[in-house]
């Protein structure tokens, strides 16, 4: 069977600022995931940060996904590649970030996908808000179950964001 390949995040005007670098606390779903997505329906996609995307299918269903590691340049090219054999995007499958060199694209390291987390159309749009247009907004709270699973790269990611971590006691 031919692989699919399908680009994601393909914007040539999209602004550099324009995506919301969301902390892994943003996101923090607390229903059952499923393994697989059909990859015909997906419309179209969001990247949140180097560990989240967020899947638009046709007919109004969002579904987020958490890489199983940080997915480097994700964020900064703003589109990846997967390929299906089966027609279906699967936890096992992997996404590749897409590099552009010259006039043509490259594929980037593998980053492998996690569970597809059904979420609702009001939780997608609140997740893709910049940060300044959440404030007076109720939170959404969606959690991560990857979070602290490789701390010091979770650690290393909110110094550079210039976050500070909270105390690993809680001796307030």
């Amino acid at each position: 069977m031919a692989a699919n390949a399908v680009l994601a995040q393909d914007d040539a005007d999209a602004s550099e600022g324009s995506i919301y670098e969301a902390d892994e606390e943003d996101f923090a779903i607390d229903r059952e995931g499923e393994r697989c997505i059909n990859a015909r329906h997906i419309r179209a996609t969001d990247i949140l940060n180097e560990r989240t995307v967020l899947f638009e299918l046709r007919g109004g269903n969002y579904f987020l996904n958490y890489l199983d590691n940080r997915c480097r340049g994700l964020v900064r090219e703003k589109r990846f590649a997967y390929r299906t054999h089966t027609g279906r995007l699967c936890q096992v499958d992997t996404i590749r970030v897409l590099y552009q060199f010259g006039g043509s694209l490259e594929e980037g390291m593998a980053c492998g996908l996690g569970m597809f987390y059904p979420i609702t159309e009001e939780e997608a749009e609140f997740l893709t808000l910049e940060p300044e247009e959440r404030r007076g907004r109720p939170a959404i709270r969606v959690t991560n179950p990857n979070a602290g699973r490789d701390g010091e790269e979770d650690e290393a990611e909110a110094e550079a964001a210039g976050q500070e971590q909270a105390p690993d006691d809680d001796s307030r």
